[in-house]
C-alpha cells in the first residue's frame, strides 16, 4: 500500500481541486481553509452581479450550476493520468484497506447508502478488509459512526473522517481500494494519489437528476475518469461500458428477505389501499403526474381507495392533495414491508435508468407494481407478467391504476409471479455481494480510453 499522501492544488482559478502533478510546491492550508470557505458566499456574489437571476427554478438552478462549477473541477492532465495502480496494492489481502468517498448522509438504511454499506460491511466480514469511511461534506464524525452501527453492527471499527476543509483532502490516509460513491465524490478520488484501485459505484445514471447543462457535463465528465466500475443493474454496466469506454462488474439489486416478503393473510375488499413513493421535489420520481393521476383516482373511487405515500416529509396541503393522499414521511427500515403487505398495489414513478429498489421491495411483499415505462428497466419490469406498465401521462396512470384495482383479483397469477421471481432471483445479497468482491479483489487489465 502506498504510503504517501494525496497531493492537491487550490487556486483562484481551480476552486476545488484535490489533486496535482508531484513535486508541485506545497500548499498554503490557511489560504485553502479560508477559500473553501469562502466558495458559497462567492458562487452567490457572482450569481447576483450582472446576471440578473430571477427567483424561477432555473435561477436556482444557475445559482447551484454557479456554485458546483466554482467548488468541483478538474485538470487536464488528470483526465490522461492513469488511475489504476496494482503495485500499490498490499500482498495479502486482510492487510488492505478501503477507503469509501461517500457524500454526507442521515439515513443509513436509505437504498443507495445501505447498499453502499452492505458492500463495505461484506468486504470486511468475508475477507477482512478493514473499511474506512469517508464522508465529503461537513457532517459529525461519531453521528456518522452512529447513523452505521445502526444499519451494520459490524462495521462499528471502521474509520470515519470527514472532509471538509484543505487539510482533511490532504491528508487522506492511503488504501488499497478506493471506491466512489457519487459523481462529485469521483472529483475527489480524481485527486488522490496514495491508492492502489479506484473504483466508482454507480447506481443510477447521474446526469439524468440535472438538466442538460453545466451540471449534467460535470456529472457525464466523472464516467471518463477512468475507474473501475461497480454498476447497480445491468442497463448501468452497459452504458458506462459501452458509452464510456469503462470496465464494471454488475451489482445485481437484491431485497432483504427477512423485511420483505408475501402476507399469508388476505387484504380487505374495501378500501383498496395504494401505495405511492411521492418524492417532490425530485424529479426522477415523476411526482407532479403522479399526483394529477392520484387526485382523478380519489375522485374516481372517494373512500373505497386508501392512498398512502411515503419517501420524504412533506405535507399535501402544498400541492393540493389535502384528503387525497396520507403522506407518512420516512419510515423505519422494517416497517416498510409492513407497509407494502398492507397495500393492494404500489405506484413507482422512475425517469432514470435505474428502476430504484422499490418495485423488488413491493413485489416481493405481494403489491402489484404500477409504473411508467422506461426502456432501460424493461429487463426487469414486464407489463402483465410482473407489473402494469403505464405511459407516462397522468390519464394514462389513472387508467392503469384503476385497471390494477378493479381486476386486483383475476391479477393474483402477476401477483405470484412477481414475488416468486424476486425472491428467486434478487433474495440473496451476499451471492450478489460476492460477485463483486471476486472484482474488486481481481480486477481485470484495464486501460482508459477518453475523447480528452
Amino acid at each position: 500500500m502506498q504510503s504517501s499522501s494525496p497531493s492537491f492544488r487550490v487556486d483562484p482559478v481551480v476552486a476545488y481541486n484535490p489533486a496535482s502533478p508531484k513535486g508541485e510546491s506545497k500548499v498554503n492550508n490557511s489560504f485553502v481553509k479560508r477559500y473553501i470557505k469562502s466558495i458559497v458566499r462567492r458562487a452567490a456574489k457572482y450569481a447576483g452581479n450582472g446576471c440578473a437571476l430571477q427567483q424561477t427554478t432555473w435561477g436556482g438552478y444557475t445559482r447551484d450550476a454557479l456554485r458546483l462549477a466554482n467548488k468541483i473541477d478538474c485538470l487536464p492532465e488528470q483526465l490522461l493520468k492513469p488511475q489504476q495502480h496494482p503495485e500499490r496494492v498490499a500482498v495479502h489481502v486482510k492487510d488492505r484497506i478501503c477507503n469509501w468517498y461517500l457524500p454526507r448522509f442521515a439515513n443509513p438504511f436509505y437504498g443507495g447508502i445501505m447498499t453502499i454499506l452492505r458492500l463495505a460491511d461484506y468486504l470486511q466480514r468475508c475477507h477482512g478488509i478493514k473499511q474506512r469511511i469517508l464522508i465529503c461534506g461537513n457532517s459529525e464524525s461519531d453521528e456518522v459512526s452512529a447513523n452505521i452501527i445502526r444499519a451494520f453492527p459490524a462495521l462499528s471499527k471502521a474509520e470515519v473522517i470527514i472532509l471538509n476543509t484543505g487539510k482533511s483532502l490532504i491528508e487522506i490516509p492511503p488504501a488499497d481500494y478506493s471506491v466512489a460513491t457519487l459523481w462529485s465524490t469521483a472529483y475527489v478520488l480524481l485527486g488522490v494519489e496514495n491508492t492502489g484501485y479506484k473504483f466508482y459505484m454507480i447506481q443510477d445514471f447521474e446526469p439524468a437528476f440535472y438538466p442538460a447543462g453545466s451540471t449534467y457535463a460535470q456529472a457525464e465528465l466523472s464516467y471518463y475518469f477512468g475507474f473501475y466500475g461497480i454498476a447497480n443493474t445491468q442497463s448501468l454496466k452497459e452504458i458506462y461500458e459501452r458509452d464510456y469506454g469503462g470496465c464494471a462488474v454488475l451489482l445485481r439489486p437484491s431485497i432483504d428477505k427477512t423485511v420483505f416478503y408475501p402476507s399469508s393473510e388476505e387484504k380487505a375488499a374495501v378500501p383498496k389501499r395504494l401505495f405511492y413513493y411521492g418524492r417532490p421535489g425530485t424529479p426522477r420520481n415523476g411526482f407532479e403526474l403522479a399526483a394529477v393521476a392520484l387526485r382523478r383516482l380519489k375522485q374516481q373511487y372517494g373512500n373505497s381507495i386508501d392512498i398512502i405515500c411515503a419517501g420524504a416529509r412533506w405535507n399535501p396541503a402544498d400541492y393540493n392533495l389535502n384528503g387525497v393522499v396520507r403522506s407518512l414521511g420516512m419510515l423505519p427500515y422494517p416497517a416498510t414491508g409492513d407497509l407494502y403487505r398492507s397495500c393492494h398495489l404500489g405506484l413507482v414513478m422512475m425517469m432514470t435508468k435505474h428502476p430504484s429498489y422499490l418495485p423488488f421491495e413491493l413485489m416481493a411483499s405481494g403489491a402489484i407494481v404500477v409504473t411508467n415505462f422506461n426502456q432501460a428497466n424493461t429487463w426487469l419490469l414486464k407489463d402483465g407478467e410482473n407489473c402494469l406498465i403505464s405511459a407516462p401521462s397522468a390519464s394514462c396512470l389513472a387508467v392503469r391504476l384503476s385497471y390494477g384495482l378493479d381486476h386486483y383479483d383475476e391479477l393474483a397469477s402477476l401477483r405470484q409471479r412477481a414475488a416468486n421471481q424476486i425472491l428467486a432471483d434478487a433474495g440473496d445479497w451476499d451471492t450478489s455481494l460476492g460477485e463483486v468482491a471476486k472484482f474488486i479483489l481481481e480486477p481485470p487489465p484495464f486501460i482508459s480510453s477518453n475523447p480528452f
